[in-house]
């Protein structure tokens, strides 16, 4: 009987050390979890994975297999690109909005359940969540399903959130694994939990940040604003340089462990575009920028694929 790594879902191995759901052979009948699994559980040490799941690939897998789907997705990242993964999962479905203790305080939940409605036509019920906060609510729609797929984002949470569910009702199931450096489950897995069967599944992978401990928002966001009056850059940490030029407000949505610092005299060179007045700059995985007035953004060609630009999820008709 083939014997499946509880961390990631890859069938367990002892052939080949290079390969995905490798154990060593005198462990293999007492193992739950691969050696990659064991060591990033244990030690925080990532080895490499192999080729990730595609997009296409989940999606065909979950409309095939799938009765019912949770959907992560955390604050920094509702973007369009996203939002149109949620839409084609063609299956009864549910949108969770993971980590929201990192939202800020003057952005309420029920403010962006509307923009969600207003701006991308979402209709399916929304579920804020925590790891404090709003589990029973879940719960009590998780056992409507029976069965439920968890979907969203490499590192919007999924595995740390069925741990967390795994924790606080009483299953004496083992752990995922889980990283916030990179797509730790890599096949579906199946996990019981008191007669409801959760399926956690690959994340979508799109070109986003590589976390660490400095990026890696664990905490309430706290704006930063600046008045940008003259064209000047604004440098995060050694991350990102990013020149603003037009009379506006900006204001920073990152983590507390960035520095952010203004130059009047070192622009950054690259791409130059528009952005509209009440509209955000997604960078994604990182966070995001608001701007109140139209202005010209210029950003570094090789940090173009992180951006998104989207309306301002915050102030505006939403609220």
């Amino acid at each position: 009987m083939n014997k499946i790594c509880f961390g990631c879902g890859i069938k367990l191995q002892f052939k080949d050390n290079t390969k995905l759901g490798y154990v060593p052979e005198e462990k293999y009948e007492d193992s739950k979890y691969c050696q990659r699994c064991f060591r990033l559980m244990h030690y925080g040490k990532v080895a490499s994975a192999c080729e990730p799941k595609s997009s296409e690939d989940i999606i065909k897998t979950v409309n095939k297999n799938a009765k019912n789907v949770v959907f992560l997705i955390d604050f920094v990242n509702l973007f369009g690109e996203v939002i149109n993964l949620f839409k084609n999962i063609k299956v009864p479905k549910i949108l969770v909005i993971s980590k929201s203790d990192i939202i800020p305080k003057n952005v309420s939940f029920s403010q962006i359940r509307n923009y969600l409605k207003v701006v991308y036509g979402i209709r399916e019920e929304i579920i804020f969540t925590s790891k404090k906060s709003n589990l029973n609510t879940l719960m009590k729609a998780l056992y409507e399903m029976n069965e439920v797929y968890f979907l969203g984002l490499t590192n919007a949470g999924k595995s740390s959130l069925i741990n967390i569910l795994l924790d606080n009702y009483g299953s004496k199931s083992a752990k995922l694994a889980t990283s916030y450096r990179e797509n730790t489950t890599q096949d579906f897995v199946r996990i019981k939990l008191k007669g409801l069967t959760i399926i956690d599944s690959p994340g979508f992978l799109m070109e986003n940040f590589m976390l660490d401990k400095l990026t890696n928002i664990s905490e309430e966001i706290k704006p930063k604003t600046f008045q940008n009056k003259v064209k000047c850059s604004y440098k995060l940490d050694d991350i990102l340089n990013i020149s603003i030029e037009g009379t506006s407000s900006v204001v920073f949505y990152f983590s507390k462990n960035i520095k952010i610092k203004r130059d009047y005299k070192n622009f950054q060179k690259g791409i130059t575009f528009k952005v509209k007045g009440n509209y955000d700059i997604v960078i994604c995985g990182l966070g995001f920028i608001k701007v109140t007035s139209t202005v010209d953004i210029t950003i570094s060609d090789d940090l173009m694929k992180y951006v998104n630009i989207r309306p301002s999820l915050v102030g505006g008709v939403y609220e």
